[in-house]
């Protein structure tokens, strides 16, 4: 099916004389603005000091008269009403690679306003130095006002912009031209719901010029907190007003007006997929989570082309999660009113620290162990407390709590001080699968989880009586199949499984193994990876099994980078475990 791409702004930059001459006139602070702008996660961000109507208008009159060709890019944007507590405006911006900024406005006699562009837009193509700006990069950074491609303001107004089939524009010469993006400002600067969005649209005439003279290839969605929702197309002479007809309102790439659902399901799939998914919850985002769910069924493509970012404004709350080339396990939750942006996504492991009681190094049977690990986060994460628990009956918690406190972006903390302790059982298994859970003081958990090996282990049921099962894959990492093998000291006899975890300790996939099944196997060579959930002998009279993982679900969607354990079982019992890297 064809994919309709999203619209790119192709940018202009100004000679370094002209930028300064820009910056004294505007009434920005110039020096606190590009002192702000910084680096975090895999986007960028800056807050606005000061006012930029002249630099808006200067920008009109570099792009108004403009006929500069652009390809076609594609979005995907709806609004969630059925509930009046908890209404979003979700957009995905699908694009080649480009770096992304993340904007606080708060000019005088404007609303407050978080918004999201593209530094390329601004004469900062994808490449640019960020750590290392020259003087006249710095200047073009006080354009990014004007690049809005969608955002909320302090009234819990919300607004995404997406292309569609140009169309010419009828230009009324009693109201003042304005250009694509300085639309979307305008309304986010002075629009306080949906009916002053609208009235300050038919104040102006909007145009983009791409394709020549007063033409537009664009229309919006805007949603505010009384749960009002409305589509702005424009269609000979004005802009039509689309209201939805249910509790929810879907935008891509193709006109609404005069089209009927069907239709627009035969025209974009990805129309299709967000609409099915809002009628089957009735229009209600239970959460930020359900919402980021939704959102992420019509994402496409990887970091070098298809979805760049994907914002989810919650516009009750004033706030906005913020994923960026599809990694929807990394959020940020970004507040409007003081510019937080706190981690909602992954904490990473950079190290556990194991101590056994008696310091020979061996985790063994009967032993008291101390657990210290290391973590780090892109995003701020304040108050964090640490949990650890396991599935596994073989251990008993002396201390399962820890205060991490405020981790930082950059930093690595540790809990030496009050580490985790749990004691072995007399009889464990060959591997303890321990969980560890980060709670932050503003009420958000991430779940991780990490194998510990068992020395010197006496259980009478281990897998075929083997104390030495050793789980290898190659390659790894791995794109997309993997080898997983291991060896044995006879026969299987009994059933076991080779269970897939994710970090967050979820299983991904179940591959079974019964000795009646394995029988017909024992003539396979290992030769060329394929796809299989089957655990097979390598050879005639062999003790080593092996097994082709595809990087495939239990429902064989493929499953997204990351790092994935291998765990070997029999009777319930973890008897080895291997970390496993997909890269895509």
């Amino acid at each position: 099916m064809k994919k309709l791409l999203m619209f790119t702004i192709l940018s202009i930059f100004i000679s370094l004389a002209f930028a300064e001459d820009l910056s004294e006139n505007s009434r920005a602070d110039t020096l606190a603005t590009i002192e702000s702008f910084s680096h975090l996660g895999d986007f960028h961000t800056i807050n606005y000091v000061g006012d930029y109507e002249y630099i808006l208008d200067f920008l009109d009159n570099q792009f108004l008269g403009g006929n500069e060709q652009i390809d076609e890019m594609g979005c995907s944007l709806f609004s969630g009403l059925g509930d009046s507590d908890n209404i979003f405006l979700g957009r995905n911006f699908d694009n080649p690679q480009q770096d992304v900024l993340v904007g606080r406005y708060a000019a005088p006699g404007c609303y407050k306003s978080i918004a999201v562009n593209r530094l390329a837009d601004m004469g900062l193509p994808v490449g640019t130095n960020f750590f290392n700006l020259s003087t006249q990069q710095e200047l073009l950074l006080l354009r990014a006002p004007y690049f809005a491609c969608d955002g909320i303001n302090e009234m819990g107004l919300a607004v995404g912009v997406a292309y569609v089939d140009v169309v010419p524009v009828e230009v009324d010469p009693n109201k003042e031209s304005i250009w694509l993006t300085r639309w979307i400002r305008e309304i986010l600067d002075h629009a306080a719901n949906v009916q002053e969005a609208i009235d300050i649209t038919n104040s102006y005439n909007i145009l983009d010029n791409f394709y020549g003279q007063n033409t537009i290839c664009h229309h919006l969605l805007i949603t505010d907190s009384s749960g009002s929702s409305v589509i702005l197309e424009y269609h000979d002479g004005a802009f039509e007003e689309i209201y939805p007809e249910v509790d929810w309102q879907v935008l891509t790439n193709t006109h609404i007006y005069n089209h009927t659902l069907q239709q627009m399901f035969n025209l974009c799939y990805r129309y299709e997929l967000l609409y099915n998914a809002l009628e089957d919850q009735e229009g209600i985002i239970y959460d930020w989570q359900n919402g980021l769910d939704i959102l992420e069924l019509p994402t496409w493509g990887n970091l070098t082309n298809g979805t760049q970012w994907s914002s989810l404004y919650d516009v009750n709350e004033h706030q906005f999660y913020l994923s960026t080339y599809r990694d929807f396990n990394n959020i940020a939750r970004i507040e409007l009113d003081t510019f937080e942006i706190l981690n909602f996504g992954t904490f990473y492991l950079e190290d556990v620290a194991i101590q056994d009681a008696d310091g020979d190094g061996l985790i063994e049977p009967n032993e008291q162990v101390f657990i210290i690990p290391s973590v780090s986060v892109d995003f701020k994460s304040l108050g964090v407390v640490g949990n650890i628990s396991s599935d596994d009956p073989d251990i008993t918690y002396i201390n399962s709590e820890s205060v991490f406190g405020d981790i930082l972006p950059e930093e690595i903390v540790h809990n030496a001080a009050d580490p985790f302790i749990i004691q072995i059982s007399p009889n464990p298994s060959n591997t303890i699968f321990l969980n560890f859970e980060f709670t932050t003081s503003y009420g958000y958990s991430f779940v991780t989880n990490y194998p510990i090996q068992i020395s010197n282990t006496n259980s009478d049921d281990e897998l075929l009586n083997s104390t030495d099962i050793v789980l290898s894959n190659y390659p790894n990492p791995f794109n997309p199949i993997t080898t997983i093998s291991f060896e044995l000291n006879t026969e299987i006899t009994e059933a076991a499984e080779l269970i897939i975890y994710n970090m967050k300790g979820q299983i991904v996939k179940k591959l079974s193994c019964h000795p009646e099944f394995i029988e017909g196997w024992n003539n396979i060579i290992e030769d060329a990876p394929r796809p299989s959930t089957e655990l097979r002998m390598t050879q005639a009279g062999s003790k080593r099994y092996f097994v082709i993982w595809n990087g495939t679900d239990n429902s064989n969607q493929p499953v997204s980078s990351g790092i994935y354990y291998s765990i070997l079982k029999q009777n319930g019992r973890n008897l080895a475990s291997k970390k496993m890297m997909l890269l895509k």
